[in-house]
């Protein structure tokens, strides 16, 4: 196909535009019917399946190829319908961007110009949008895509110049379709066009076209999902106008996108750039409810409570960045009262100071570097309670369960039978595996994990902090020894469960999550119903539980959908 056609020298009005293209419809050929075979060349042909909805001098078909592949098949029927598919065909030639339908092939057949391209599947913006069911934070996404897209297309040398809900399909990727008024970069665009509502005022004056035309034409869309109808064709005086909801953030980009020329953005990837942060902005946010519970038991002999539990959480916020932490643990006391009971309180202590000063500082941290901090946490535990046992001339130590966590990313690292398990829905998942003698037994195929609860040995722990110094990396155990993995995403409404054996001793997987169910909307008081079950069963040991649930929230100040 050849390149486009120039504009003449003195183009036509609006209205002789509008009158040649009912002149040109009402002496079209018929269209084709369901059945009917295009013939593209010789051995290659396409059979019609459905009209689709089409553009003033092109229709859309629905075909499909002799290998039974679906195709959009567009037909031009006059001079000036070949010229926008030959347009098309010379944007897409030896480009392939993913929001841009793929073009297969052109020619001649009948008297009439086709275009050959994949289909761009999904409903359209403008549908979705008269459904009055997209949000704003769906919008703001979708209009980043669009700048993405319409960027590299500019990168090209083009603009794409109709933008409007109706040619952006939301398939994944989102297509932007129809280029009919496609234009190079710097030129006149070769025939008069304007699309209500969406298209710059300047284009009514005649002129070379640039980004700015595009750049308009996003913020046309924005100022649509935000005031629930189009820009009206007055125009709008954005000095005066107030948003229905105020939103920090969208007037100043629909100033930059929909004043003067001079005012607007310069390049689509500024605007880009700006509509992430938006998107950053309005996402729904991640949040950790954290609640625990702690007694000291039912046995008589039991005159302290030797766990020791703790929780510390932050978040870092930024424009490019929400990120929010935490850190849970659960350590339980071995060694008589006064050692237990510091040797417990050691390694919290040591856990939260080397949690604060990594998480705290170092925004971004990776998957595999989250996985070894943890690690390290435990490590400088096992340290710290070495050093407060050397110090009181004691034997004791600890065993100690905990989780860290960056924003729905969990890492976990323990040593001893304190255990972690995730309840999801109706599922509760054990994610530890206990140093101990029956959990050995388990692990050899002598006695089934049911028994782990009654065993005798079941208070013989095989590791622990204290014991050795410094600890081996291979006693610390993390989550590849139940996931094969070192990190797991959780999911919203996701619990983890962080409880010493005094607590999953006397209560089964079924009874714990009979308790997560029991209080929905409190996560305390499902703590403190553990402790009271607990000390239903007769509590024999300390008994120590932390609840941490991942939520989410709006980050953005409204809901409200978007409609025309």
């Amino acid at each position: 196909m050849n390149g486009p056609i120039r504009e003449e020298e003195h183009p036509p009005s609006m209205l002789d535009e509008i009158v040649e293209v009912i002149e040109t419809w009402e002496n079209a050929p018929e269209p084709h019917q369901a059945g009917d075979m295009i013939e593209a060349r010789a051995g290659v042909a396409y059979r019609i399946v459905r009209a689709l909805p089409g553009m003033f001098r092109v229709r859309l078909y629905e075909a499909m190829t002799g290998q039974e592949e679906p195709i959009w098949l567009h037909e031009a029927f006059s001079s000036e319908g070949a010229v926008e598919l030959r347009r098309a065909a010379a944007i897409g030639d030896g480009w392939e961007c993913p929001m841009f339908p793929r073009i297969l092939t052109g020619f001649d057949a009948g008297g009439r110009t086709y275009l050959a391209t994949e289909p761009a599947a999904g409903s359209s913006l403008a549908d979705e949008m008269e459904s009055g069911q997209l949000k704003l934070p769906q919008v703001l996404s979708i209009l980043s895509q669009i700048a993405f897209a319409l960027a590299r297309l500019h990168d090209r040398g083009w603009i794409h110049g109709g933008l409007r809900p109706s040619v952006v399909q939301l398939g994944k990727p989102l297509k932007i379709t129809d280029f009919s008024d496609a234009t190079r970069l710097g030129e006149v665009p070769g025939r008069p066009y304007y699309h209500a509502g969406y298209s710059p005022p300047e284009l009514l004056e005649g002129g070379p076209a640039d980004a700015r035309v595009d750049v308009y034409a996003v913020g046309a869309l924005l100022f649509q999902a935000v005031n629930g109808r189009p820009i009206a064709e007055t125009g709008i005086e954005l000095m005066t106008w107030q948003p229905p909801v105020p939103i920090a953030g969208i007037p100043q980009i629909l100033q930059k996108c929909l004043g003067e020329p001079r005012t607007r953005y310069a390049r689509m990837d500024a605007l880009h750039q700006d509509l992430l942060r938006l998107v950053r902005r309005s996402a729904s946010a991640t949040y950790h409810t954290i609640a625990a519970a702690t007694s000291i038991g039912l046995e008589p002999s039991r005159t302290t409570n030797q766990d020791a539990f703790g929780q510390l959480s932050g978040r870092f916020i930024s424009e490019e960045m929400d990120q929010v932490w935490s850190v849970v643990c659960v350590a339980d006391g071995m060694g008589g009262m006064e050692a237990g009971e510091v040797a417990s309180e050691a390694a919290v202590e040591a856990v939260f100071a080397q949690a604060a000063a990594a998480l705290a500082k170092r925004p971004g941290i990776t998957p595999a570097n989250q996985a070894a901090e943890v690690r390290r946490w435990v490590d400088a535990a096992n340290e710290h309670v070495c050093s407060a046992m050397e110090e009181r001339r004691a034997r004791g130590g600890c065993t100690l369960a905990c989780a860290g966590l960056i924003g729905k990313r969990l890492a976990i690292a323990h040593v001893g039978d304190c255990r972690i398990y995730l309840v999801r829905r109706e599922e509760i998942r054990l994610l530890t595996r206990d140093h101990s003698i029956p959990m050995a037994l388990v692990q050899q195929g002598e006695i089934p994990i049911e028994a782990v609860r009654s065993h005798p040995d079941r208070s013989c722990v095989l590791r622990s902090l204290g014991n050795r110094r410094p600890m081996p990396d291979y006693l610390i155990d993390g989550l590849e020894q139940t996931t094969g993995a070192a990190v797991m995403d959780l999911q919203t409404g996701d619990v983890l469960i962080l409880c010493s054996d005094g607590v999953w001793e006397p209560l089964d997987e079924e009874t714990m999550l009979g308790l997560i169910r029991s209080h929905p909307a409190n996560l305390q008081a499902v703590a403190d119903a553990f402790m009271a079950a607990t000390l239903r069963q007769g509590a024999p040991d300390n008994a120590t539980v932390v609840l941490l649930r991942v939520d989410e929230g709006l980050g953005c100040e409204e809901v409200r959908t978007c409609s025309t």
